[in-house]
């Protein structure tokens, strides 16, 4: 029979060897690219346009199961907790270095991911008020700052990229209800005022310069912008959604182009939510309805459709967002996840 010290002084050994391994283990980041994922669009014998990296549903993608000892190093020091899963996400923001933040209303919180550190956290206060609704999301890489607006709250407020509270925007008068939200070349703010029908554009030290509205429409106002996305050359494109369309206008509010109409084929918008533009000037839209995306130009004709239903489709896409490696970052809201892709190269 084994003396019960003896054993007890065992197990304590295999602790302390289990500890001294997790302390020194190095964290293997998680690669943006799935190797198991190969899925492209269109179809061979085309030339692919578009690749599927990865689905990510949150902090438990972030596990690495073949780590036995740190996963049990964590229990034992009380750091592994179940992390909440994205429950009903909206907006999506990164780095394009692996670090990627999530809105989720669902939540009534911001999902933070590090995928090099393969850690998660929540953000579920903004100062000294719970969020309520977020849904408004922008990355300033200048400034490594997060901007969200939480929809219901009304409010605009300011985090590190690790999830320090900073400030709020001090705006007058409030906003009616604040939507999506983009940075320009000169680091400027752009928050849309989904019930105002406006855009606002703000300094990077929160002063406000102007408000932009639509320069085709009678009334001079959008009809429910929802989303928004800036280019390089400082072109900002909106998505005026019962309008269906997207206008593009120059920093100076002027028309530039009218992108989409109403209707149920390709090339037609239903329920557009989110627009993104990669680094060759493509504009990508997602339409919650089609439950895809849709890539045009500037003048309007459709290039490529991507995502669709199915097992490797999109199911009320919300908004995307594209990093400076032309990576395409896809809220896939009813599948409860992210949908990130790679632009491969295609004609304007």
């Amino acid at each position: 029979m084994l003396n019960r010290p003896l054993a007890a002084c065992r197990l304590v050994g295999l602790f302390a060897v289990l500890l001294l391994s997790a302390c020194t283990a190095t964290v293997t980041p998680l690669p943006i690219a799935n190797p198991e994922v190969n899925v492209v669009w269109p179809q061979p014998p085309e030339t692919p346009r578009i690749r599927l990296l990865r689905r990510f549903k949150g902090g438990a993608d972030l596990v690495d199961q073949s780590a036995r000892e740190k996963r049990l190093f964590r229990w034992m020091t009380g750091e592994m907790t179940e992390s909440i899963p994205l429950i009903a996400p909206y907006a999506v923001a990164t780095d394009g270095q692996g670090l990627i933040w999530v809105t989720d209303p669902g939540a009534h919180a911001v999902h933070f991911f590090d995928l090099k550190k393969r850690k998660d956290s929540l953000w579920l206060l903004a100062g000294d008020q719970f969020f309520a609704s977020p849904v408004g999301l922008c990355y300033d890489s200048a400034r490594h700052r997060v901007f969200v607006g939480d929809s219901l709250t009304k409010r605009i407020v300011v985090f590190s990229e690790k999830g320090q509270f900073l400030n709020e925007l001090n705006v007058d008068p409030p906003f009616e209800r604040p939507g999506g939200m983009a940075i320009d070349p000169q680091g400027n703010l752009l928050v849309v005022d989904v019930l105002a029908g406006k855009i606002r554009r703000f300094t990077p030290q929160g002063e406000e310069l102007s408000a932009l509205g639509s320069p085709t429409t009678p009334s001079g106002l959008f009809n429910r912008p929802t989303g928004l996305a800036v280019d390089e050359a400082g072109l900002i494109y909106v998505i005026d959604s019962l309008n269906f369309r997207i206008e593009v206008l120059t920093p100076r509010g002027e028309a530039v182009a009218s992108i989409g109409e109403i209707g149920d084929q390709p090339g037609t918008l239903s329920r557009p939510r989110g627009v993104a533009v990669d680094s060759t000037g493509n504009i990508y839209v997602a339409d919650a309805a089609f439950d895809n995306i849709q890539v045009f130009n500037l003048k309007g004709q459709l290039l490529l459709v991507f995502g669709g239903g199915g097992k490797n489709g999109l199911s009320m896409p919300a908004n995307l967002v594209i990093d400076s490696s032309d990576r395409i970052y896809a809220v896939d809201s009813f599948n409860h996840q992210l949908q990130i892709y790679q632009f491969l190269g295609a004609p304007r």
